[in-house]
């Protein structure tokens, strides 16, 4: 015979289960932090860098991405368009991680385009100076 079980929760017990899930989401955050400066040398074959067409990477850095094979695109217009037109196939592939240099604005739009693709923003990082995120979406 099944049994069904009544998972009614408290709001105390509800709140504290979800504190140790954004406990846990913290701490996991706080050790992938450290690792930013070594999560642009991970770009390959199966990457993609999305940056703002009016910032230009620096030359040493396009090289060394180019030379993992990372193919670099910049956002000229709406990113919209460029996930549903010819790089569309690109940046859906289950196994493209999308790295990007851009403003908050188009990050959210290319979160929101990726999570269509079950890609979801793992590291960002803003650039005070500049105004600038640094994302990676897989």
């Amino acid at each position: 015979m099944d049994k069904q079980f009544d998972l009614k929760l408290g709001r105390r017990q509800f709140l504290a289960g979800a504190g140790g899930v954004l406990g846990a989401t913290a701490a996991q955050a706080a050790v992938h932090a450290g690792q930013g400066a070594d999560l642009w040398q991970s770009a390959d074959a199966h990457s993609i860098v999305l940056h703002d067409a009016e910032l230009t990477l620096p030359a040493p850095v396009v090289a060394r991405l180019q030379a993992n094979g990372a193919r670099i695109v910049a956002l000229q217009a709406d990113p919209v368009r460029l996930w549903r037109g010819e790089w569309g196939a690109s940046l859906k592939h289950p196994q493209t991680r999308l790295f990007g240099v851009t403003r908050w604005a188009d990050l959210v739009i290319v979160r929101g385009l990726a999570a269509e693709s079950r890609k979801h923003l793992r590291y960002e990082q803003l650039n005070a100076d500049s105004g600038y995120f640094s994302w990676l979406i897989a």
